[in-house]
Formats: structure tokens, sequence, C-alpha cells
């Protein structure tokens, strides 16, 4: 397995291009290209791929992500020896980047003046191959960002988070994590994915078999809150979204976020936000 670390200058972030979940046959090639201008990232979820870089073989096996780079030959050096199974995702930058033995340190070509509150410099190091950890993590983490982009341009702000969510994921793959965080992570991304549903303490404590005094525990240490404290911050960021982004009524609104009630809605997020939802938006329009 390769110890390469591909670094990235940090801003501009990198984008999210494409993606797809592709089943090969035994027998099967991957596809041949050169250059293709994007970075390759694949995480196999069952059998093996064979792929080469130029003149580097790698074997990518179940449960292991492999990224390959913009400008270099891919192809096969051996067929699938059994049916497998993986994730792909492109994506693109124009910062600077470097695939190395140690990590490297970039300083952004952007100019970012120092004089006001401004962007940092940050260098982005994801593993060239890398074990995945938490396979079920990830694997969840790569369904909800393609899921999203199905669901309509309005709603690209989410697949762009759900994207740098994924790169700090994939960042921390070398990190060593205690079960109680990535319970909190497993958590947190449950009350994503059920954003519009009922969910209870109770409702929680039967999906992960443990009490919900100690969810709350190792959600308050990972987060600070606790889970329906952070499904409420949760919801109240994602109907700020939809208020400002889509032209959705507010009843609307409150259902996909996962209120039966306008009325209780609204005043859970005049609460939070000091102001009614038909004026925060009234607010946004007239600044636009």
């Amino acid at each position: 397995m390769s110890d390469d670390i591909i670094s990235i200058s940090v801003p501009p972030f990198p984008d999210f291009i494409e993606g797809n979940y592709r089943m090969m046959k035994k027998g099967q090639n991957h596809i041949n290209r050169r250059n293709l201008g994007y970075f390759d990232l694949i995480a196999v979820k069952k059998g093996k791929l064979f792929l080469s870089e130029d003149d580097s073989q790698y074997v990518v096996k179940e449960n292991e992500l492999f990224i390959l780079l913009p400008d270099r030959h891919h192809f096969s050096w051996r067929p699938c020896q059994e049916d497998t199974e993986f994730y792909w995702l492109h994506f693109y930058t124009t910062a600077q980047w470097r695939q190395s033995r140690r990590a490297s340190r970039f300083i952004s070509n952007l100019p970012i003046p120092e004089l006001h509150y401004h962007q940092c410099s940050y260098t982005l190091h994801l593993p060239k191959h890398a074990l995945i950890k938490e396979p079920a993590m990830l694997f969840g983490l790569f369904h909800n960002l393609l899921d999203s982009t199905t669901s309509g341009k309005e709603y690209i702000w989410k697949t762009e988070e759900l994207f740098l969510r994924f790169l700090k994921f994939i960042e921390s793959l070398g990190m060593y994590k205690d079960r109680s965080t990535v319970l909190a992570e497993q958590i947190y991304m449950y009350l994503e994915n059920n954003l519009g549903q009922p969910v209870s303490n109770q409702l929680l404590s039967e999906v992960f078999h443990l009490h919900s005094n100690y969810l709350a525990k190792v959600m308050k240490a990972a987060y600070g809150k606790t889970p329906m404290e952070v499904l409420m911050e949760m919801r109240m960021e994602y109907a700020k979204q939809y208020l400002l982004r889509s032209e959705y009524g507010i009843g609307t609104i409150a259902k996909m976020v996962g209120f039966n009630s306008e009325i209780y809605f609204s005043n859970c997020f005049k609460k939070r936000m000091g102001i009614s939802p038909q004026n925060y938006r009234k607010k946004y329009e007239e600044h636009i």
C-alpha cells in the first residue's frame, strides 16, 4: 500500500465534479485513459481493483481508498479476478498540489489581505492509498453526496457542504478515533439523513441499541450538544437555506425539515433567529 500523501493548497477549495457507484464483473478492466484533468477518488466496497498509474501498479482491496492523479496515465494492469463494486468520484482544483512521501505545506496563491477578517491559508492532506477504518461512514457519505445531486439545482449548496465534509473525513483517515467519537459521527449522520422524519431520544436508543443518556453523553463530548439540540440546529440551518435559495412555501419547508406544524416551526425559528421565517426571507429579498 502506498504511503504517499497528496497535498492540496486551500483556498480555493477543490470542486466536486461527478461520481457514481459501479459494479464490474470478473474479467472486466478499469477504463484506460490519460490526462483526465480531474482527481479520481475510488473506494472499493467489494472485490479488488488492479490499477496502474504510469509505471506504478497498485492493488486496491475491499474497504480501501485510492486517489488517481489528474495528469497521469490510468489503466488496469490486470482484469478483475472477481465481481467488484466501488464508488468513484472526480474532483478538480486550480490550486497548487503535490504528491510525495511527506506532507507538503503550501501558502495559497490567492491574494488574501490581512487587514480585515480573512480566509486562512491551509493545506489539505489526502492519503494516496488508505484503509477505510469506518467503511459504513465513508460509504454513507458517498451515498449522501451522490444522492444530493438528484434533488434539483437549489440543492447545490447541500452537495458542496457534503463534499467538503467528505474531504474532511478522507483527510482524517489516518487519525485515531475512539469508539465514542465514531458513534457520535454515526448519530450525526443518522440525524441528517432523517431530518424530515420524526426523531426522538427513544428512537435513537432503539436504532443504536444504547441508552439515550449515553448517546447524549457522546454527542456532547463530540459536538457540545445533545442529539435533540443538534437535530434542532440542523433543522434551522436547512430551513434558512430553503428560505433563501428556494421558492417553497413556509409550510412545505416546515415539513421538509421535520415539523408537522407550520406554527410550531415558525415559533422555533423565531425563538432561535429573532425573526419569523416570512420576515427572514423578506429581509434577504430586500438585499438582493
